[in-house]
């Protein structure tokens, strides 16, 4: 081949290459300009109960992104696969998170930074709720209801802090109220769940704690959702019996205000599900 047409094959190359690295660059680097334009709101045990509702309706914003955390992937693509079959522009995505595993938690950290660079709301939504009572059952509890969110929290709170109005919610229970558990006018005064309500109490503290280490950057919250009727193991037949249960899409509609602002002045404090100036004692 003659040489000019050499340097001019190559010339072509290096252009070709040079056009598809620049327009590769600039199509991804639209797509993040895109999703940075969103409220970007990440939901723990978002797969089923309270989180789904909560993904469900968080991704029917036009302007949030969920991302839903799910300890299992399989459960979290079917219900990613629910939210989008009723309309496919939902905006949500898919972590595995499994909060009492610390690889776990970096793994999705690591994740939520390379794809979004920052998190604006974090919902602290997974938990269990044993019935029985015992050293395990309280470890337990207290490992998966206390301890794990505030290790998540603790990791993500670099990604939160770039964020212009983070607000991290942690979902409580009025079960957890030290004041409520002795009253007998209560409702849940006659039900025991021991570990439960030590677990959500400890959370409480989580959360009374975390609203002074960031009283100056991130506003904090403790949210009882209410009697909801989800799979959580042992309340449903309680809440049932008590005529108080109600469906998580209340309870989600609550988590969306919060993430909204709409109750910033009652940061660092203890929300009722029913509204603005609604507070459960600590």
């Amino acid at each position: 081949m003659c040489p000019c047409y050499c340097y001019l094959f190559l010339g072509f190359c290096k252009f070709s290459l040079l056009h598809v690295r620049f327009f590769g660059f600039a199509s991804l680097t639209n797509c993040r300009s895109k999703m940075s334009t969103k409220t970007i709101v990440l939901v723990t045990g978002g797969n089923n109960g309270i989180g789904f509702a909560a993904c469900q309706l968080l991704a029917s914003q036009p302007n949030y992104h969920c991302i839903m955390a799910s300890r299992s992937l399989e459960k979290g693509k079917k219900a990613i696969e629910s939210i989008q079959s009723s309309n496919p522009s939902h905006s949500v995505s898919l972590v595995q998170l499994d909060i009492t595993s610390d690889a776990s938690i970096t793994a999705a950290v690591e994740e939520v930074k390379t794809k979004h660079g920052h998190l604006d709301v974090l919902i602290n939504n997974a938990g269990i709720c044993p019935v029985d009572f015992s050293r395990s059952v309280l470890r337990d509890c207290l490992e998966t209801n206390a301890i794990s969110p505030a290790m998540v929290t603790d990791a993500f709170a670099p990604l939160l802090l770039k964020a212009s109005s983070p607000r991290i919610i942690y979902v409580s229970s009025a079960l957890g109220s030290i004041q409520k558990r002795g009253d007998p006018k209560d409702l849940a005064y006659s039900e025991a769940y021991k570990a439960y309500r030590i677990s959500k109490a400890a959370l409480n503290m989580i959360v009374a704690c975390d609203a002074w280490e960031y009283r100056e950057r991130a506003k904090v919250f403790a949210f009882c959702p209410g009697y909801v009727i989800t799979d959580l193991a042992g309340l449903r037949e309680a809440k049932e019996k008590a005529g108080v249960a109600k469906s998580p899409d209340g309870s989600a509609r609550g988590l969306l205000a919060i993430a909204e602002g709409k109750r910033d002045e009652e940061n660092g404090l203890f929300l009722h599900d029913e509204g603005v100036g609604k507070l459960y004692p600590w």
